[in-house]
């Protein structure tokens, strides 16, 4: 056998699936050491219920009004991995460097203004597997005092992939060298009334999460 035919038989190597390699494994314990150390220096942050947080698959959901907001959820969770966490598509769009590096840490992309089959799939794939998922349902950073119509996307995917839903609050209208509060609530599931929900039963049952993840920021 000639060494040109060993070489073709040899199986290759096929590279992990971005957000499984070496990079966040290895250097993410470092990244969040470094985040724990800025953050809570810029801030002043108090965490509780992370003991809500089950052991198996969950969707993480939160408020969003800063860009450092999935950074404080991470530290609050104190993972060894991060969670996976749906990311709008620009980000990935600006510099491939930088698709490159939310992807290897978890982040991956999702159209908010259409149904985005891959991130759909993506989602309950990694559900499936038991890791967690981080979704910020008002799907854009919304200043304090404003509203937008939040989406139903994690609701949907709870009930598909049979998972619970932990709400989470993080201080909005935050200033430099102020406390925050990050607040893990207790496990939710919604329910429907069928496995094929309408539009308004999946408005209701996310109206429902916002309002718990509200009700998290109101109590002392």
């Amino acid at each position: 056998m000639s060494e040109t035919q060993i070489q073709s038989e040899t199986p290759k190597k096929e590279k992990p699936e971005p957000g499984r390699g070496f990079a966040v494994r290895i250097f993410y314990p470092l990244i969040y050491g470094f985040l724990w150390l800025v953050l809570r220096f810029y801030h002043w942050p108090t965490f509780r219920g992370r003991k809500n947080l089950p052991k198996g698959a969950c969707i993480v959901c939160g408020n969003h009004s800063g860009f450092a907001d999935p950074l404080w959820v991470f530290l609050g969770m104190r993972e060894r991995v991060p969670p996976w966490t749906m990311a709008k598509n620009t980000l990935f769009e600006k510099k491939p460097w930088i698709s490159k590096f939310l992807m290897a840490f978890r982040a991956f992309p999702v159209n908010r203004d259409a149904i985005d089959l891959k991130a759909i799939k993506k989602s309950l794939s990694v559900l499936k597997l038991g890791e967690k998922l981080l979704i910020f349902p008002e799907g854009t950073r919304v200043k304090h005092g404003k509203t937008v119509v939040p989406k139903s996307g994690a609701v949907l995917l709870a009930q598909r992939a049979d998972v619970p839903i932990v709400p989470v609050f993080i201080t909005p209208d935050r200033k430099p060298f102020q406390p925050i509060k990050i607040i893990f609530g207790e496990p939710w599931k919604p329910e429907f009334s069928s496995r094929r929900p309408d539009n308004a039963e999946l408005d209701a049952r996310t109206a429902e999460l916002m309002g718990k993840i509200r009700a998290l920021g109101a109590k002392k």
